[in-house]
């Protein structure tokens, strides 16, 4: 009986807490085995469509791995061996690059370099979501803000380019704000795709947002600032770790079923002082006041 050749497997992480345990194991094949075979039985556990993976064999690039494509050869379908191995398989996670688009650079000699090629594949999968959520707007009447939400911000000179079912994406005074799902938090970018907050449940998200954008209109018109009067008892708000370039970053020290709000920088604090347990219509009559 031939014996079987003991192969070294493991993954990158995928995600903070994704290496809390150890991804290496051991595969065992027979020797004659195709490595195209064998890649198939070495691939990661996460089933992900979309997701792109890299498979380095004893060091040297040998293929690209995905749900959506199966295992995609950039060397030869040679049989496996006891004297030639191989002994060691690593799958490199590549992001959401597209499979196809990422097999075929490779093929035609680009350097499997993650950095490179993810700046390179950024404006096509940018131009692909966007294609997507257009799409979600077109083909479902759905919203993720509330009506009454929607009202307040055009009231306040937001103008909409995107709504569907779980992302917003609005101009306001010549910047530009995206709000979106992710989870169960309502998360909002600034134009530098800069996580201005993440708050939950949307109810609290809206009444934020509403506060952010007419507190903005009445900087841009001149208006004398609000005075900071918050309603009692607001929640209180403690130190989170910096965020880019040392912006402070605060959260809500709340018990379980409270609403959660993580805020990057003063504007986004004073924001929430004014909109905390406060409803849309009250915070509208407070900024639309001469």
């Amino acid at each position: 009986m031939t014996a079987s050749l003991v192969i070294e497997v493991d993954r990158d992480s995928v995600a903070m807490g994704d290496d809390v345990s150890s991804h290496a194991h051991s595969l065992a094949v027979e020797p004659g085995t195709a490595l195209s075979v064998v890649l198939a039985s070495a691939a990661p556990e996460i089933r992900a469509r979309g997701w792109s993976w890299v498979a380095d064999v004893d060091g040297r690039v040998a293929a690209v791995w995905s749900v959506d494509q199966g295992v995609r050869l950039l060397v030869e379908d040679s049989p496996v061996s006891a004297a030639d191995g191989p002994r060691r398989i690593h799958f490199r996670y590549f992001l959401q690059i597209d499979p196809a688009w990422l097999y075929q650079r490779l093929a035609e000699g680009a350097v499997a370099d993650r950095p490179a090629l993810e700046r390179d594949y950024r404006p096509i999968g940018d131009r692909r979501r966007d294609e997507e959520e257009r799409r979600r707007e077109r083909d479902s009447p759905a919203r993720y803000l509330s009506a009454e939400c929607t009202e307040a911000l055009r009231g306040f000179g937001a103008e909409f380019d995107l709504h569907n079912d779980r992302m917003a994406r609005f101009a306001l005074l010549g910047s530009s704000m995206r709000v979106q799902r992710a989870d169960t938090m309502t998360m909002t970018f600034d134009v530098t795709n800069r996580v201005v907050s993440s708050i939950r449940p949307v109810a609290v998200a809206e009444c934020w947002l509403v506060a952010v954008t007419g507190r903005r209109m009445r900087q841009a018109r001149g208006w004398a600032p609000v005075p900071d009067n918050p309603r009692i008892p607001v929640p209180e708000l403690r130190p989170m770790g910096s965020g880019v370039a040392g912006t402070a970053r605060w959260t809500t020290r709340g018990m379980r079923g409270d609403p959660v709000v993580q805020l990057t920088g003063d504007e986004a604090v004073l924001a929430y002082r004014l909109s905390a347990n406060r409803s849309i219509g009250e915070i509208v009559t407070i900024l639309s006041a001469r």
